[in-house]
């Protein structure tokens, strides 16, 4: 399921997926909200959204994959009482990142 955040002349501000990983874990995909929209709480209640999307559905917990250098993003999940489980160096998109891995009980 996703979600799609648009301003009124149909601008599209931000998305959020929630997508099955196994029977007891939900995985969020493709989050993200636009520079110009940051600031505002459109993150917090999509992914409120999102979360609340999951434990409706009776999922376990929910996991994600992301880079460290997403700090407004890792800020928030660590707000919303997700944990880092790992982190590792890693050369993608041509640049050395640190990806890493979060989750939380629902």
């Amino acid at each position: 399921m996703g979600w799609i955040a648009r301003e009124k002349d149909g601008l599209r501000l931000g998305s959020i997926f929630c997508v099955k990983l196994d029977d007891q874990t939900a995985k969020l995909r493709l989050f993200l909200c636009m520079p110009e929209v940051r600031g505002f709480g459109l993150g917090k209640r999509l992914l409120a959204h999102c979360m609340a999307f999951a434990k409706a559905r009776r999922f376990q917990r929910m996991s994600l994959w992301t880079h460290e250098s997403h700090e407004s993003a890792c800020a928030l999940y660590t707000r919303t009482g997700w944990a880092c489980l790992s982190s590792k160096p890693v050369h993608s998109f041509g640049v050395p990142l640190i990806e890493q891995q979060w989750e939380i009980t629902l």
